[in-house]
């Protein structure tokens, strides 16, 4: 495939024609579920008021529940939400790869929430994308400065990129256009800009030219080399007003987190709640705006005139006196309009809606799961196990194109930065290959199944003993409990491991030795003096 910038230019163009269609919808949509984000069709200014179409914000509302339900099951900040494990199970015991791979993890997540990377912000902005147009991008960057060495997060607009996917349905080619002011493209570019760039950036900085950014399969890789050449992916800068190459550079591993809702048949962007939604979306808008109108006309309704001319000095503020309003048999000459509006059949009809809403951005089972009365720990697991239920297929694939990229990445990046721990031999042996283990409350959730047998196995295990006391060596009491307490989100500091507990049995089991030793010691010290005396008297009679 050509590196020209023109052919470059022209490819994104292609995809930008294809696109048209989501494009418009995305303008629609988010006008009434994302109207900060309304800028797919229409370039407006920054702080331009976006909200002129939007009478009802449930979608809206909505989809900020979304966005922080997402933001709970799949990525909370405040717990371990994955972990690292070696993709050889003969390895799982070993005391100095689990070592190895608990401070990977460690410096990962310490590395991913450092403020100067951003993370949390940018990945919940992504879930308000994908709760709104079913697609999310953002892009994890190389950020070496003297103070801070590590990733930076950014969530991309959607209007500024384009993508496609190989024969396989994976994303591998990603183009950006997008605009930037001068003082920008110069720090970032330097003298490679066209001569007007960085003419422009002493005279009127903040002039912004167009740039578009290109990432793809390095085609013509050469083995070994450590320049952009070697590089797995390609990376292309080019200025799009001057139509010039500036730049060209790689990546060792895909820099992007694709999220996307459900992908339909021979489409490459997702689709989204919103869309799922969107016939009760527009219905509750329409609704909401005869409402208004019908309400507006009861409180202040039209006033019937028994003809023209009465209300030419006619005063409607309160107290007011108007002379001539009624006739001289006491007959009012001017009367309210009474429309018979049915106001309450009206919000009725929006309930229906505002439910189907709900229903999309799974506010409604959320809230369902939160409102359950909850007595007993199988119940938790039940409940929990409901929920992975519904949304295991709307999160499953942010595992796949999105949390799992991202980890990738961020693992090259912390190999790159010199920061990765020191990789015991014998995983080196083996390929230093891993696995992602979730351990998010979603992840936990989808293997609350697990958790209910093993509870209401503890529940028959009494009436099983009674009958036949061998049972009690069936179960392995502490495995099983371990397994819950991992199902339930324990934190795993809170666990004792094996070793500590084996030392902790044998010490009880030497103390209750050393009792029964104490305890028996009386008997034993009778039983000794009884035998001497024994022994005495035999001695005495045999003299």
């Amino acid at each position: 495939m050509s590196d020209d910038f023109n052919t470059i230019l022209k490819h994104q163009e292609q995809l930008a024609a294809k696109r048209t269609n989501f494009d418009s919808w995305w303008q629609e949509i988010c006008y009434r579920v994302l109207p900060a984000e309304a800028q797919f069709t229409t370039k407006s200014m920054e702080g331009e008021k976006r909200t002129e179409r939007l009478f009802d914000g449930r979608a809206v509302t909505a989809n900020e529940q979304f966005g922080a339900i997402m933001d709970d099951l799949l990525t909370p900040r405040t717990q371990v939400w994955h972990m690292l494990a070696p993709e050889d199970d003969d390895l799982t015991d070993s005391q100095d790869t689990k070592a190895f791979f608990e401070e990977l993890n460690k410096r990962l997540f310490t590395m991913r929430y450092r403020p100067q990377a951003n993370f949390a912000a940018q990945k919940h902005q992504g879930y308000l994308g994908v709760g709104a147009l079913g697609n999310s991008c953002m892009f994890i960057d190389e950020d070496f400065g003297r103070e801070y060495s590590g990733p930076r997060y950014k969530q991309f607009h959607m209007s500024e990129v384009w993508w496609a996917d190989n024969h396989q349905g994976v994303i591998d080619h990603m183009y950006r256009r997008f605009q930037w002011a001068a003082h920008k493209a110069v720090k970032r570019f330097g003298e490679a800009l066209p001569a007007k760039i960085i003419q422009a950036a002493k005279d009127n900085p903040f002039q912004e030219f167009e740039f578009l950014h290109c990432v793809r399969p390095n085609e013509e890789r050469i083995e070994g080399r450590a320049d952009y050449r070697g590089m797995q992916w390609a990376s292309y800068y080019g200025c799009v007003d001057g139509k010039a190459m500036i730049e060209r550079r790689g990546f060792t591993s895909w820099p992007f987190a694709i999220g996307r809702g459900t992908v339909a048949t021979n489409e490459s962007y997702g689709r989204s709640p919103a869309m799922a939604a969107w016939p009760a979306i527009m219905t509750i808008n329409e609704e909401k705006k005869t409402i208004l109108r019908a309400a507006q006309k009861e409180v202040d309704p039209p006033l019937l005139l028994q003809e023209d001319g009465v209300l030419e000095a006619f005063n409607l503020r309160p107290g007011a006196l108007n002379y001539g309003g009624m006739s001289n048999e006491g007959q009012a000459l001017v009367a309210p309009l009474k429309t018979g509006a049915n106001i309450p059949l009206g919000m009725e009809m929006m309930q229906l809606e505002q439910q189907h809403i709900d229903d999309s951005f799974l506010v409604s089972l959320w809230r369902m799961v939160a409102n359950e009365n909850v007595q007993t720990a199988t119940q938790v697991l039940e409940i929990a196990q409901q929920r992975a239920i519904s949304l295991a297929p709307v999160m499953g694939r942010q595992h796949a194109e999105d949390l799992g990229p991202l980890i990738m990445r961020e693992l090259d990046l912390l190999a790159k930065s010199g920061q990765m721990p020191e990789m015991p031999e014998e995983l080196i042996e083996r390929g230093g290959r891993y696995k992602i283990e979730y351990r998010s409350p979603l992840a936990r959730a989808m293997r609350a199944q697990d958790g209910i047998a093993i509870m209401r196995t503890f529940e028959v295990m009494p009436t099983a003993i009674a009958l036949d006391k061998n049972a009690a060596y069936v179960v392995d009491v502490s495995a099983s409990l371990r397994e819950v307490a991992e199902i339930n989100g324990m934190p795993a500091k809170l666990l004792r491991d094996k070793r500590q507990v084996e030392a902790i049995v044998q010490q009880q089991q030497q103390a209750e030795a050393q009792m029964a030793a104490v305890s028996a010691a009386p008997e034993m010290s009778q039983a000794a003096l009884n035998a001497a005396k024994a022994e005495q008297l035999r001695s005495g009679a045999a003299a």
